[in-house]
């Protein structure tokens, strides 16, 4: 099934119309029309918006597998529980770089006992760059939890999307939560200040929550 039909499904299932759904979720309705009509692939931005606000399965919506709303898709390998996670595309460990991706690049099995809480809350990117050497290095797959907290992500490494591009950096707030320091591990590469302007116009994706290195 094509995304634009699963996007009218979601519509039809929440009872909603594509202006009401934009009003909910922030986005123009010109920009949804545009992805249920085929025209442009929605980037990650939107379809976060959309699995967290109204907790869709979110890779249901990327690639139409699985139920509209989450559950638990287990598989039992002798007397261990994995799932799998979709590999969503690359997120930028040096300079921000844009996210626009439709379809997983891939999967990663994950044992059910390594992440708390309700597994479909999370997704996995691949790390691109050196920014964050030497903790997570180019082609490691770093598993992420949807959040939009900057409280709950301060000190915690994350996938923040600044100026419309994507970013995996290290949060610190300042300024009671006035202003945000995105800081890269590798010296080489200078942090990126948030102030209160451009925080408001800043998305955070998610927390990373692990790393999975790619030998």
């Amino acid at each position: 099934m094509l995304f634009g039909k699963r996007m009218k499904e979601v519509l039809q299932k929440l009872e909603l119309t594509q202006v009401g759904l934009a009003e909910k979720i922030g986005i123009s309705n010109v920009v949804i029309n545009r992805y249920i009509k085929g025209k442009t692939s929605p980037n990650y931005d939107f379809l976060n918006k959309l699995a967290t606000t109204f907790n869709i399965n979110i890779t249901w919506l990327i690639t139409g597998e699985g139920p509209m709303f989450p559950t638990r898709n287990i598989k039992t390998v002798g007397n261990r529980e994995y799932f799998y996670l979709p590999i969503l595309d690359a997120v930028s460990c040096g300079s921000p770089q844009e996210i626009d991706s439709a379809e997983p690049l891939d999967h990663i099995m994950m044992d059910t006992s390594s992440l708390s809480g309700d597994f479909n809350s999370y997704f996995a990117f691949y790390a691109s760059g050196d920014s964050m050497e030497p903790y997570i290095s180019n082609g490691d797959v770093v598993i992420v939890k949807q959040c939009d907290n900057w409280v709950a992500a301060d000190e915690r490494i994350c996938v923040i999307r600044v100026e419309g591009e994507v970013t995996l950096k290290k949060v610190k707030s300042f300024a009671e939560g006035k202003e945000i320091l995105l800081q890269p591990f590798n010296k080489d590469y200078a942090p990126i200040l948030l102030d209160r302007y451009t925080l408001k116009e800043s998305l955070l994706i998610g927390i990373a929550v692990m790393s999975v290195r790619n030998l």
